[in-house]
Protein backbone atom coordinates (compact mmCIF):
# COMPACT_ATOMS: atom_id res chain seq x y z
CA UNK A 1 0.00 0.00 0.00
CA UNK A 2 1.53 3.66 -1.22
CA UNK A 3 2.43 5.74 1.75
CA UNK A 4 0.43 9.35 1.21
CA UNK A 5 0.64 10.26 5.07
CA UNK A 6 2.56 13.87 3.75
CA UNK A 7 0.62 14.57 1.05
CA UNK A 8 -2.16 16.63 1.46
CA UNK A 9 -4.44 18.02 -1.45
CA UNK A 10 -5.56 21.67 -1.82
CA UNK A 11 -9.09 20.36 -1.28
CA UNK A 12 -7.83 18.67 1.95
CA UNK A 13 -6.85 21.57 2.89
CA UNK A 14 -9.49 23.79 2.81
CA UNK A 15 -11.33 21.07 4.97
CA UNK A 16 -8.51 21.11 7.19
CA UNK A 17 -8.75 24.70 7.58
CA UNK A 18 -12.35 24.99 7.49
CA UNK A 19 -12.38 23.01 10.57
CA UNK A 20 -9.65 24.33 12.76
CA UNK A 21 -10.87 28.07 11.73
CA UNK A 22 -14.53 26.47 12.86
CA UNK A 23 -12.40 25.11 16.09
CA UNK A 24 -10.89 28.48 16.70
CA UNK A 25 -13.93 30.41 16.50
CA UNK A 26 -15.83 28.48 19.26
CA UNK A 27 -13.25 28.98 21.53
CA UNK A 28 -12.86 26.56 25.14
CA UNK A 29 -15.27 24.55 27.24
CA UNK A 30 -13.65 24.26 30.70
CA UNK A 31 -13.43 20.43 31.61
CA UNK A 32 -14.71 19.15 28.20
CA UNK A 33 -11.74 16.84 26.29
CA UNK A 34 -12.71 18.64 23.16
CA UNK A 35 -14.74 22.21 22.94
CA UNK A 36 -16.54 21.13 20.27
CA UNK A 37 -17.10 18.97 17.17
CA UNK A 38 -14.43 20.38 14.62
CA UNK A 39 -11.79 19.66 17.44
CA UNK A 40 -13.09 16.46 18.21
CA UNK A 41 -12.23 16.04 13.91
CA UNK A 42 -9.56 17.24 14.05
CA UNK A 43 -7.85 14.82 16.88
CA UNK A 44 -9.08 11.69 16.30
CA UNK A 45 -10.15 12.09 11.98
CA UNK A 46 -8.48 10.88 9.62
CA UNK A 47 -7.87 11.87 5.88
CA UNK A 48 -9.44 9.57 3.07
CA UNK A 49 -8.78 9.54 -0.51
CA UNK A 50 -11.57 9.84 -3.44
CA UNK A 51 -11.48 6.84 -5.21
CA UNK A 52 -14.45 6.33 -8.18
CA UNK A 53 -16.70 3.10 -7.07
CA UNK A 54 -15.14 -0.09 -7.80
CA UNK A 55 -16.91 -1.33 -10.63
CA UNK A 56 -16.93 2.13 -12.31
CA UNK A 57 -20.61 2.19 -11.91
CA UNK A 58 -23.24 4.61 -10.32
CA UNK A 59 -22.58 3.85 -6.38
CA UNK A 60 -25.47 1.34 -4.90
CA UNK A 61 -27.07 3.78 -2.08
CA UNK A 62 -29.84 6.45 -2.20
CA UNK A 63 -28.67 9.59 -2.13
CA UNK A 64 -29.90 11.87 1.19
CA UNK A 65 -29.30 8.17 3.11
CA UNK A 66 -25.72 8.24 3.56
CA UNK A 67 -26.29 7.52 7.41
CA UNK A 68 -27.89 4.45 7.08
CA UNK A 69 -26.61 3.34 3.34
CA UNK A 70 -23.06 3.22 4.70
CA UNK A 71 -23.71 2.12 8.17
CA UNK A 72 -25.85 -1.16 6.40
CA UNK A 73 -22.86 -1.42 3.97
CA UNK A 74 -19.90 -1.66 6.11
CA UNK A 75 -21.74 -3.88 8.60
CA UNK A 76 -22.39 -6.34 6.10
CA UNK A 77 -18.74 -6.29 4.80
CA UNK A 78 -17.63 -8.89 6.95
CA UNK A 79 -14.95 -6.36 8.99
CA UNK A 80 -13.51 -5.53 5.41
CA UNK A 81 -15.11 -2.13 5.80
CA UNK A 82 -15.33 0.82 8.21
CA UNK A 83 -17.83 3.28 9.12
CA UNK A 84 -16.83 6.76 8.57
CA UNK A 85 -18.80 9.75 9.63
CA UNK A 86 -17.57 13.50 9.58
CA UNK A 87 -16.84 16.14 6.59
CA UNK A 88 -16.49 16.13 2.83
CA UNK A 89 -15.88 18.76 0.36
CA UNK A 90 -18.50 18.38 -2.35
CA UNK A 91 -18.16 21.64 -5.28
CA UNK A 92 -17.49 24.34 -2.89
CA UNK A 93 -18.15 23.23 0.91
CA UNK A 94 -17.61 21.01 3.76
CA UNK A 95 -20.78 18.69 4.00
CA UNK A 96 -21.55 16.59 7.02
CA UNK A 97 -21.49 12.81 5.58
CA UNK A 98 -20.81 9.24 5.82
CA UNK A 99 -18.92 7.05 3.54
CA UNK A 100 -17.14 3.70 3.86
CA UNK A 101 -13.50 3.07 3.81
CA UNK A 102 -11.39 -0.17 3.50
CA UNK A 103 -7.75 -0.73 4.44
CA UNK A 104 -6.39 1.17 1.48
CA UNK A 105 -7.53 4.49 2.50
CA UNK A 106 -9.84 5.33 -0.45
CA UNK A 107 -13.66 6.87 0.50
CA UNK A 108 -15.99 4.22 -1.20
CA UNK A 109 -18.96 6.71 -1.48
CA UNK A 110 -22.01 5.36 -1.38
CA UNK A 111 -24.73 7.35 -2.01
CA UNK A 112 -22.90 10.35 -3.82
CA UNK A 113 -23.12 10.03 -7.79
CA UNK A 114 -19.74 12.54 -8.58
CA UNK A 115 -17.50 12.25 -6.20
CA UNK A 116 -16.51 14.26 -3.52
CA UNK A 117 -13.21 16.03 -3.53
CA UNK A 118 -11.63 15.58 0.29
CA UNK A 119 -12.93 13.58 3.18
CA UNK A 120 -12.17 13.75 6.75
CA UNK A 121 -13.90 11.65 9.18
CA UNK A 122 -14.05 9.31 12.34
CA UNK A 123 -13.58 5.54 11.19
CA UNK A 124 -15.34 3.22 13.54
CA UNK A 125 -15.73 -0.54 13.20
CA UNK A 126 -18.61 -1.01 11.71
CA UNK A 127 -20.53 -3.12 14.46
CA UNK A 128 -20.13 -0.67 17.47
CA UNK A 129 -21.41 2.10 14.82
CA UNK A 130 -24.67 0.37 13.77
CA UNK A 131 -24.81 -0.77 17.90
CA UNK A 132 -24.54 2.87 18.75
CA UNK A 133 -26.73 4.10 15.71
CA UNK A 134 -29.72 1.66 16.66
CA UNK A 135 -30.06 3.56 19.95
CA UNK A 136 -29.32 7.17 18.89
CA UNK A 137 -28.81 8.03 15.00
CA UNK A 138 -25.70 9.31 13.40
CA UNK A 139 -23.01 9.33 15.18
CA UNK A 140 -21.87 12.80 14.89
CA UNK A 141 -24.30 15.22 13.21
CA UNK A 142 -28.28 15.72 13.76
CA UNK A 143 -29.92 17.98 12.13
CA UNK A 144 -26.93 20.24 11.57
CA UNK A 145 -25.81 19.97 14.97
CA UNK A 146 -23.44 17.96 16.98
CA UNK A 147 -25.57 14.70 17.66
CA UNK A 148 -25.75 13.55 22.02
CA UNK A 149 -22.89 11.08 21.34
CA UNK A 150 -20.68 13.63 19.54
CA UNK A 151 -20.96 15.95 22.44
CA UNK A 152 -20.41 12.66 24.90
CA UNK A 153 -17.16 12.14 23.02
CA UNK A 154 -16.20 15.89 22.82
CA UNK A 155 -16.63 15.96 26.82
CA UNK A 156 -14.70 12.93 27.35
CA UNK A 157 -12.96 11.26 24.46
CA UNK A 158 -13.80 8.84 21.86
CA UNK A 159 -13.40 4.83 23.15
CA UNK A 160 -10.37 4.22 21.43
CA UNK A 161 -11.81 0.36 20.98
CA UNK A 162 -14.39 1.66 18.53
CA UNK A 163 -11.93 3.27 16.34
CA UNK A 164 -10.38 1.84 13.10
CA UNK A 165 -6.95 2.63 12.49
CA UNK A 166 -7.52 3.62 8.42
CA UNK A 167 -7.02 6.61 6.30
CA UNK A 168 -4.59 9.76 6.97
CA UNK A 169 -3.59 11.27 10.12
CA UNK A 170 -5.00 15.20 9.94
CA UNK A 171 -1.39 17.09 9.87
CA UNK A 172 -0.83 19.13 13.38
CA UNK A 173 -1.15 23.18 12.74
CA UNK A 174 2.37 24.60 12.10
Amino acid sequence: MPDHSDTITEHEQWLIDHLRTDARLRGERPGWIHSSLSKLLLAYGRLFTPAPWPDGGTPPGEPGKCYTEVASWAWSSGGELAYVEGLAWDLAWPVEHAWCAGLDGNARDLTWPRLGRAYLGLPVHAEEAVRIMSKSGPLLHGNGFASDVAITWCREGVPAELLVDIGRPVPAAD
